[in-house]
Order: structure tokens, then sequence, then C-alpha cells
């Protein structure tokens, strides 16, 4: 049966949890791992509602999702970030971007990891939005140095420690699909085909993959970590479109319903059989070549 591993703390000593579920046989291969991960920033909830329906689904699974756990050992990591959930819960989803978004520290755990290549000057562009922000009190501040914060750290021994073949990070809001920066043209093609595969599942609303091999620079990602350090098909899934979230509210009551959807359900339905599609085209194509 599944359980649940202790990873890490946070800056504030709360756990950074893991689910892992077992292959249906009962063993476990390097190439048969997949990792479902979410909250990365703590005012995105609808990530880590996500992860949980996904961990529910599993209990009672579609023929799609019986055939994923028949094929590969799955990882679930609701809240890679406690404490900024806890703060937007806390403060009832409101306050300031920097506040909400970030670790204990302010420092924006998707700008926290290693860079793969140094980043052209402008990439540092729109206040550090890009490649990360040197500036303490900015939503992208990029923290002291690669893997300073616990949660960050965490996951990089996660990652080490077990071989993944594929990884979705979940975010919100825009309704895209990011991949990892590559230049190669065959894993550029392979982003293609697994972007393709999550888009044709979507039952509802079909995101856009935004991906170019040209105009793109790393940013301190953890998809761009987990493909080049592990060699992961690592892609983040946006929820939540953009358009969705002004049709929700035109002037959203607090920066939480800005991010986060009042009717949940609906991108279950939609991204969870995305999600399985894409780990089942990983599993198929196999890992990124060297």
């Amino acid at each position: 049966g599944a359980e649940i591993r202790v990873l890490g703390e946070s800056v504030e000593g709360r756990p950074i949890r893991a689910v892992r579920v077992p292959r249906d046989d009962g063993t476990a291969s390097p190439d048969a791992r997949v990792l479902l991960s979410a909250n990365i920033h703590g005012i995105e909830w609808i990530g880590t509602y996500t992860t949980l329906g996904f961990l529910t689904a599993l209990r009672k699974p579609r023929p799609e999702l019986r055939r994923l756990r028949e094929r590969a050992e799955i990882w679930v990591v609701p809240s890679i970030n406690p404490d900024g959930y806890a703060r937007t819960w806390a403060q009832q989803g409101v306050g300031k971007l920097s506040a909400l978004r970030a670790n204990a520290h302010g420092v924006d755990l998707n700008r926290n990891y290693p860079l793969p290549a140094p980043q052209p000057r402008f990439a540092y562009l729109a206040g550090g939005f890009a490649a990360g922000s040197t500036d303490p009190s900015s939503a992208f501040f990029k923290g002291t140095h690669p893997l300073s914060e616990p949660e960050t750290a965490a996951m990089d021994r996660l990652f080490d420690s077990v071989p993944l073949r594929a990884s979705v990070n979940l975010h919100s809001f825009m309704g895209t699909l990011l991949s990892a920066h590559v230049d190669r043209k065959d894993h550029f093609r392979g982003y293609k085909r697994l972007c393709g595969a999550l888009r044709q599942s979507q039952r509802l609303r079909k995101y856009r993959w935004l991906a170019s091999r040209t105009f793109d620079w790393y940013l301190g990602e953890q998809e761009d970590h987990q493909h080049h350090a592990y060699q992961t098909w690592a892609t983040c899934l946006e929820h939540f479109p953009v358009l969705d979230s002004a049709k929700q509210h035109l002037r959203a009551p607090s920066l939480f319903w800005r991010f986060n959807p009042r009717e949940p359900r609906y991108y279950l339905e939609n991204d969870i059989p995305g999600i399985v599609a894409y780990f089942h085209a990983a599993l198929d194509m196999g890992p990124p070549a060297p």
C-alpha cells in the first residue's frame, strides 16, 4: 500500500511530506518512477487540491490510472512550501504576492534551483521575474545561493535518491504547459510529444504548450533542474487560465481568488487525465538521451 515519507522540514519546521504509491506488482525500477508535486508557491492552492484528487483517483482507478499503477511507482508531494501555504491560510489569502508566494525566508522557491548555464543579461529584467531577483523584497527573490532553502534542498535529495522518468509540477494561474528549457532538438521533440499527449487528454480545456529553443532561458526553476541534473522529463502545468480568473472576478476580493478557482473540481476533471497521459507517454519514450 501507499506510504508517507517526510522529505525534510520547512524553515518553520513543518514537514514536507511525500506519498509513495508502489507499483501494483510490488516492484520498482529506476525507469518506472513518476512524480506529481505542487504548491511550491504558497498561494497556489489549486495544485495541492489536484494532487489530493489524484491520490483519491488512484484508490478506485479508471483503466488508464490502473495501468499507470501497474507500470510505475508513483510519488506525490502535495505541498513543497508548507510555510507559504500556512501563511496564505492564516491571512485568508490577503496580502502581497511576495508574502504569500515565498517561503518563510521570503525566497521564491521556484527561482532557488541551480541554473544549468549562465543567463543572458536581459533575463534579469522585469524586476527579476525571469531568472530571479537579488532583492529580498521582490516576489521573485532567488535567495542567497542555489538550494539555500530547506524546501528546495529536500526536493533535490528526493531527485537524487529516487530516479524519476517524468515529473509534473503544478502551478496557477496561466492555463499553460511550460516544459524544461532545452536546446537539443531531440529533447525538444520529446517535450512536444509529451505535452501533446497531455493536451489531447484534457477533456474540457486544452492548455497551450509554451516552449522555444531560442526565446527561452533558465530561470532557476524545478523543471530545468530536474531535466538537466537528473535526466527527468519535467514540465510545469499552470492550472486556471488567466481568462478564467478574470471571468471569475474582474476585481478579485483577495489575491487568493486571483490564483484559485471557486469550482476546483472542474480542473480535476480536466487536468488529471492529461497528467496521466503525460506519464504514460514518458514511460513509452524512455529517459532523455544523454
